[in-house]
C-alpha cells in the first residue's frame, strides 16, 4: 500500500514538474515570435535571437539578440563627407570630370580608386520582455533598441487605454 502511494506520488510531482517547464518554454517561444511580429509591422529589419530566459514559472520572459538593418545607399552617402558624396554623385561629362578632380584632389584620393557606395549591415542590440499569467500575455515591452523601447510609465499609461 505505501509503495502505491509513493509510486504516485512520485508521478504526480513528475508531471507538475514537468508543466511548469514547457510552460515557461512555451511562453518564451510566444515571446519571441511577438517580438518578431512587432518589428516586422515597424520596419523590414531582421530579428536574431541571442537567448531566451524565462523566470518565476515563465511567468516573466526576456528575449534577447539582434536587429541586422542593411543600410541603404542613400543612409551610407547621408553619413559620408561632403567630398566623397560629391565625387561619388557628379555627372558625366566635362563638368562632371572637374567636379569629381576637385573633390579627389581635396581628400587625396584618386577619382580611379573610388568604389561604388555598398550597402551596409548594422547590427543594434534588441531585447524585450513579457509578462504572463499562466499562458495568457499580460504585458510585452521593449528594452532596446531606444527608438522601440518606450519608458515604463507611457507603457503603462498604453496598456490601461
Amino acid at each position: 500500500m505505501k509503495i502505491r502511494i509513493l509510486s504516485i506520488a512520485c508521478v504526480t510531482t513528475a508531471a507538475a514538474l514537468l508543466a511548469a517547464c514547457t510552460t515557461g518554454s512555451r511562453n518564451s517561444g510566444a515571446c519571441e515570435q511577438l517580438m518578431r511580429s512587432k518589428l516586422a509591422a515597424t520596419s523590414s529589419d531582421t530579428l536574431k535571437v541571442a537567448h531566451r530566459a524565462a523566470a518565476i514559472r515563465g511567468s516573466r520572459v526576456v528575449v534577447e539578440g539582434s536587429i541586422e538593418h542593411v543600410r541603404t545607399a542613400s543612409e551610407v552617402a547621408a553619413t559620408m563627407p561632403a567630398s566623397a558624396a560629391l565625387a561619388a554623385s557628379a555627372p558625366g561629362g566635362i563638368a562632371g570630370t572637374r567636379a569629381v578632380t576637385a573633390a579627389t584632389a581635396a581628400s587625396g584620393v584618386e577619382a580611379s580608386s573610388k568604389k561604388p557606395i555598398q550597402p551596409k549591415t548594422v547590427s543594434l542590440p534588441a531585447a524585450a520582455e513579457c509578462t504572463f499569467h499562466g499562458e495568457d500575455l499580460d504585458v510585452f515591452r521593449w528594452l532596446a533598441p531606444a527608438k522601440l523601447a518606450t519608458p515604463p510609465d507611457q507603457a503603462a499609461s498604453e496598456a490601461a487605454g
